[in-house]
């Protein structure tokens, strides 16, 4: 349970940011600014020591890439493994859908034809445990 909570307060921040700075704010979630796939990386980027320190130490690295219309971010961890990895989808995974709705949705208000979100979990020696993938 507390892994939800640090996941869903971090995602508040990290959406908090993409947000409009004009307006009065109540229109909250709903107006995501739109983002190219390389503003979305890089704006993950300036997080990742972020979601690495309130991750409770199970997440050693963060990075995004962008490739066209795809973003790609690869969490590594020592500690997950296929069944860590299945109870935190459990737990979560409404919540990284949610935020992979709203990246691809920036992604189309700015243009981008057939955007892609990949999402990669892996262990601490760079293999994939758990590929996410989302497309508008």
């Amino acid at each position: 349970m507390i892994g939800r909570q640090v996941i869903s307060s971090q995602t508040d921040n990290i959406v908090a940011q993409l947000l409009p700075n004009s307006g009065n704010g109540t229109n909250g979630v709903s107006q995501i600014m739109t983002a190219t796939p390389s503003a979305i990386a890089t704006k993950l980027n300036e997080n990742a020591d972020v979601i690495k320190s309130q991750s409770q130490g199970m997440i050693s690295s963060a990075k995004a890439t962008s490739t066209g219309s795809k973003v790609t971010y690869t969490l590594e961890s020592s500690k997950l493994n296929k069944a860590t990895v299945g109870a935190l989808l459990l737990a979560s995974g409404d919540q990284v859908e949610e935020v992979a709705d709203k990246v691809l949705d920036s992604m189309k208000k700015a243009g981008v034809a057939q955007p892609k979100l990949q999402v990669d979990l892996t262990d601490d020696k760079g293999n994939v445990i758990k590929t996410l993938n989302y497309s508008a």
